[in-house]
C-alpha cells in the first residue's frame, strides 16, 4: 500500500499545508514539490519492485494526502505508464466546487445548484465549441486516457470539503440523461485550463476525474471530515 499523508509532524508543516490547500483551491497543485515528489517516488517504486503495471500496488490517503494520490494516479494513467486500474482508496479528498458552498439545508439550494451547474455546463460547452475547439479535442482525448482509473472516494455529505464530489457526479449524471453532448464537452472543460489556453499557456495536466465508485457516508454524528469516521461499519 501506498499511502498520501498530507500532514505530519503539525509544528513543521503547518504554514507548508496551508500552502498546499491554498494552492489545491486554485487548481495549481500538481506544480507543488510534494506532489511532484510523490510522482516521482511512486514512479520509482514500480520500477524497482518488479511488479507488473502496478497489479499489486494500492494506493490510499485522506484529505491533503488523498489529494496528492488523485495527482498521482492521474499522472500515471495520462503518461500511460499504467494498464491496469491501480485499486486506489482516498478519505475525504478535497474538492472546490461553488455548489458545494450552497447549504443544501436552505431553502432551494437543490434547484440553485442545479442552476449553477447547468449554466456552468452551457457555458463551457458554448465556448468549447465556439472559441476552442482544438483545446476541447485535447481535454477530450485526457478525459479518455483517464478514463480506465476508478478510484474509491469516501465522502459526507456535511464534509464542505469533499462534498463537491458528490454535488459533481450528480449533477453531471442528471446533465448526461437531460443533455448528453452538452454534459460531454462541459465535464472535459474548466475555466482555469480555457484561461490558460487563451493566454498560450497550455498545459496538459487539467483537473480531470472521468470515473470513480463513490462511498457515502451518512452518519450524522462526529466531525465529517475525521479519518476515524471510517472506522465505523
Amino acid at each position: 500500500v501506498v499511502a498520501f499523508r498530507g500532514t505530519m509532524r503539525r509544528d513543521a508543516t503547518t504554514v507548508g499545508d496551508m500552502r498546499l490547500n491554498l494552492r489545491i483551491l486554485l487548481n495549481a497543485d500538481h506544480s507543488c514539490g510534494r506532489f511532484s515528489h510523490a510522482r516521482e517516488k511512486v514512479r520509482e517504486f514500480l520500477n524497482s519492485a518488479a511488479i507488473p503495471n502496478g497489479g499489486l500496488v494500492w494506493m490510499a490517503g485522506h484529505s491533503l494526502g488523498a489529494s496528492i494520490a488523485l495527482d498521482v494516479g492521474r499522472d500515471m494513467m495520462a503518461q500511460r505508464e499504467l494498464n491496469l486500474n491501480i485499486p486506489t482508496f482516498l478519505f475525504n479528498p478535497p474538492h472546490v466546487s461553488l455548489a458545494a458552498a450552497i447549504n443544501d439545508e436552505l431553502p432551494m439550494a437543490k434547484v440553485a445548484k442545479i442552476v449553477v451547474t447547468s449554466s456552468s455546463y452551457f457555458f463551457k460547452h458554448g465556448l468549447g465549441t465556439v472559441l476552442m475547439k482544438r483545446h476541447k479535442e485535447d481535454m477530450g482525448e485526457q478525459f479518455k486516457q483517464l478514463s480506465p482509473w476508478i478510484p474509491n472516494l469516501y465522502v459526507h455529505r456535511r464534509d464542505f470539503i469533499c462534498k463537491g464530489f458528490i454535488d459533481y457526479f450528480e449533477q453531471r449524471e442528471q446533465m448526461h440523461k437531460l443533455l448528453p453532448g452538452v454534459a460531454a464537452s462541459g465535464t472535459t472543460l474548466s475555466y482555469r485550463d480555457m484561461c490558460l489556453f487563451l493566454f498560450g499557456m497550455h498545459k496538459e495536466r487539467p483537473h480531470l476525474l472521468p470515473s470513480a465508485m463513490l462511498w457515502e457516508n451518512q452518519s450524522s454524528v462526529g466531525n465529517p471530515h475525521e479519518l476515524r469516521q471510517w472506522w465505523q461499519p
